[in-house]
């Protein structure tokens, strides 16, 4: 190998390593800022975190609150109602010789129900069903006369657009004579033969029967019914005879007399909730 080929091969060894270094250093420089623009990412998101958190600690002003929806009797309206439909009538919830009751929470106060197993089994296990499974809650009074009736069960709270009830009917367990349509009795509305579902009606005319015809299954009778709410609160007088709290609160309550339909002319204009049905055996 002559002294030429000896100088070239230094200066390409020397070559290599200067190529070598500068590709590590390229690679540090890359790495530093890398870390750089990390570090900066991380500041500038941690501002952000920081002054959200800061935004968020004061209480919100009183008109930027979220206002709860009013519900008669000085009430909160409870969550909204999300009744199912169903294909076909319940199964038996019911058993053979318990004796059910129900309390009805509604705006106004408690309503206490005795079920009537023995006279309307079908109509009581039906309720007993829904009101089990929640289907009334957050349902309105949809329907209140004065010194008549109030009645409740509409899953759209809109008498006669559909749906009207669960999805199914279920058979008519009528009374004999319709002297029994009393004050207090619970009764399952209808459309006609065999067609009831979830609406049903509550008595409150205080002298003598309601007037209606033998149509109509009657599957409880209220036995109690305590409000909390005051006068001031519920906003009317019942008339007539005293009777139970919570009916005569809720069947007192001012309806659009002035509607355009006749359903809209007997809903409460500041809405009446079942807030929940709890079902008792014994």
């Amino acid at each position: 190998m002559t002294a030429q080929d000896k100088r070239a091969r230094k200066k390409q060894h020397r070559d290599e390593i200067r190529a070598a270094q500068e590709a590590e250093l390229k690679r540090r420089r890359n790495i530093r800022l890398l870390v750089l623009v990390g570090l900066i990412v991380a500041l500038v998101v941690g501002a952000i975190a920081f002054g959200a958190e800061d935004e968020g600690d004061p209480e919100p002003k009183a008109d930027q609150q979220e206002e709860k929806a009013e519900a008669a009797c000085g009430a909160e309206a409870p969550p909204e109602a999300n009744p199912r439909q169903y294909d076909e009538p319940p199964g038996k919830v019911t058993e053979e010789g318990v004796d059910y009751s129900a309390t009805i929470h509604t705006s106004c106060g408690d309503i206490v129900i005795d079920l009537l197993e023995d006279k309307a089994p079908e109509n009581v296990n039906n309720f007993v069903f829904l009101a089990q499974e929640g289907y009334y809650d957050g349902l309105i009074w949809h329907r209140v006369e004065s010194d008549s009736v109030i009645q409740a069960g509409d899953p759209n709270g809109q008498n006669g657009v559909p749906p009207d009830g669960p999805g199914y009917t279920i058979p008519d367990e009528l009374p004999e004579k319709s002297n029994e349509y009393v004050y207090g009795v619970v009764g399952m509305a209808n459309a006609g033969k065999n067609s009831a579902g979830s609406q049903f009606f509550i008595v409150t005319r205080k002298q003598g029967p309601a007037g209606y015809q033998p149509f109509y299954s009657i599957f409880a009778e209220v036995v109690e019914g305590e409000t909390e709410a005051t006068e001031e609160e519920i906003g009317c007088k019942s008339p007539g005879e005293a009777g139970i709290p919570t009916l005569d609160a809720i069947g007192c309550q001012p309806t659009d007399q002035g509607a355009a339909t006749a359903a809209e002319a007997v809903k409460p204009i500041v809405p009446i909730y079942i807030e929940s049905i709890e079902i008792h055996e014994g």
